[in-house]
């Protein structure tokens, strides 16, 4: 399933032109398995490092067509995702404008980080695991 979004917040330009690719591999004894047995697929990803100066053009909230609400963030280093309401869910760079979360959910900036793009949004969905709930109370 692929989502697409746009910026809440002023235009941003990347900064860096160069890219790294996605490659995805099936063990070679996923061809000895019986038809009816689970194919399981690998996902190496080649890592691309980004500065966080180069982060700070993504780090804004996102609404998607679906209504929902992303923002990205940093911490110590490490990039997140987190839909409105989930817990963030870590990505990584596999180009100065491509991220892929562990699940499998590649997001794509374009136009200078002013849209984005995620594909397989339903597993990123399932990365950020059940809704935060808050609850308040007072003494009795």
């Amino acid at each position: 399933m692929k989502i697409a979004g746009s910026i809440l917040a002023a235009s941003m330009a990347l900064s860096s032109p160069s890219f790294a690719y996605i490659q995805q591999q099936a063990p070679a004894s996923v061809a000895a398995e019986a038809p009816d047995s689970v194919q399981s697929v690998v996902v190496t990803t080649r890592r691309f490092h980004v500065e966080p100066r180069e982060f700070a053009d993504y780090e804004y909230a996102y609404t998607l067509d679906n209504g929902e609400t992303v923002r990205f963030s940093r911490r110590v280093g490490r990039f997140y995702v987190a839909i409105k309401g989930y817990e963030p869910v870590e990505i990584l760079a596999s180009s100065p404008a491509q991220f892929v979360s562990r699940g499998g959910a590649t997001l794509v900036f374009t136009e200078g980080g002013d849209a984005l793009t995620i594909d397989n949004y339903q597993l990123l969905q399932g990365e950020s695991g059940s809704p935060i709930v808050y609850a308040f109370g007072g003494p009795k």
